[in-house]
């Protein structure tokens, strides 16, 4: 039996909204409060392998693991490492409650998408 697609997703909100986290208290750290961050391409790479590593890392106690699994936490791996070669290219510039603001919306999400799963 495999994982549900919402407990899947879920995971992977819930690790994009640690991800949001830790990026806001880097950058409160090293800019202060309520300065304007820069979104990269970096950081979106990263948000992105946060995703899969949430998604993939969901199994139950008897299930090994998968060759998808395998493949999704890889290429988390790799998109971590080709984030550090990638130039620091400014996407866009926001507010640092927005940053916050995202990581709430992604955590309701993922209550969301978990609750659907356990309601069936």
């Amino acid at each position: 039996m495999s994982i549900p697609l919402p407990l899947r997703v879920g995971g992977a909100f819930i690790a994009i909204a640690l991800a949001l986290v830790i990026f806001l208290v880097l950058e409160i750290a090293q800019h202060g409060w309520l300065a304007p961050v820069e979104i990269t391409s970096r950081m979106v790479l990263i948000l992105c392998a946060a995703a899969l590593v949430g998604a993939f890392a969901t199994v139950r106690r008897n299930q090994r693991p998968g060759v998808s699994q395998v493949i999704a936490l890889t290429g988390a791996v790799v998109l971590v490492i080709l984030s550090r070669f990638l130039p620091s290219s400014t996407l866009f510039i926001t507010a640092q409650t927005w940053m916050l603001g995202w990581a709430i919306l992604a955590l309701m999400c993922a209550v969301i998408l978990r609750r659907s799963v356990h309601r069936r």
